[in-house]
């Protein structure tokens, strides 16, 4: 019995020890500072709304949090600047032509890929107290892109099932549209931002 306290007594010392250990600042993988600007292209997904412009907000926001003094161009949505670009999709031919009219060598894409939404119905005490939820189940997938060889430097992806509200199902898509997103979906944009932006934010390790 004594062997087994003083046993749990070194595994607590030992995990107060690690507490305590100071903590080190390491900083993000990718240092965004060496790049003169990084093109932006707001992200796409098989929906319609606020939420792709919403999403794409927080994510320069991630990508600038611990990074200070990068410079982002806003290059807008994909299918107005492949018309622009007199272009048909976003492949080595359109990167070129991005970077001779932008002078921009990085562009960084996202694609937002939602399932059809499902309903929860809970009743509470009785049949006249229903509370009705829906949940998405999403999937962010963001790429730095060369825009001289059209090759992918730098990938990451993240996915997410939430509780939304504001959202609807309509001919097979996914309808986003809140007067107040942080509200409706911010949890959701919450979790997928930082998952993919975690390469360019500072972490901490104890040491």
């Amino acid at each position: 019995m004594k062997k087994i306290s003083c046993s749990i007594l070194i595994v607590i010392i030992f995990l107060i020890l690690i507490g305590c250990a100071p903590k080190v600042m390491v900083p993000p993988k990718i240092d965004l500072t060496r790049y003169e600007t990084i093109g932006l292209i707001e992200f796409s997904s098989n929906s319609e709304g606020n939420l792709e412009a919403y999403i794409t907000q927080r994510f320069i926001e991630a990508m600038s949090e611990d990074q200070h003094g990068i410079k982002i161009l806003e290059l807008g949505k994909e299918d107005e600047l492949l018309a622009e670009l007199d272009q048909s999709r976003m492949g080595p031919e359109a990167l070129a032509a991005i970077e001779k009219k932008y002078d921009i060598k990085t562009v960084i894409t996202g694609i937002l890929d939602l399932s059809e939404p499902s309903s929860k119905v809970d009743l509470w005490g009785s049949f006249t107290d229903i509370t009705v939820s829906t949940e998405v189940s999403a999937m962010l997938t963001v790429k730095m892109r060369d825009t001289s060889s059209g090759a992918t430097v730098w990938s990451a992806s993240s996915r997410d099932e939430r509780e939304v509200s504001d959202v609807g199902f309509f001919g097979g898509i996914v309808h986003f549209d809140s007067e107040d997103p942080d509200r409706a979906y911010g949890k959701l944009a919450e979790k997928l931002v930082r998952d993919v932006s975690e390469d360019f934010r500072v972490t901490w390790e104890r040491k």
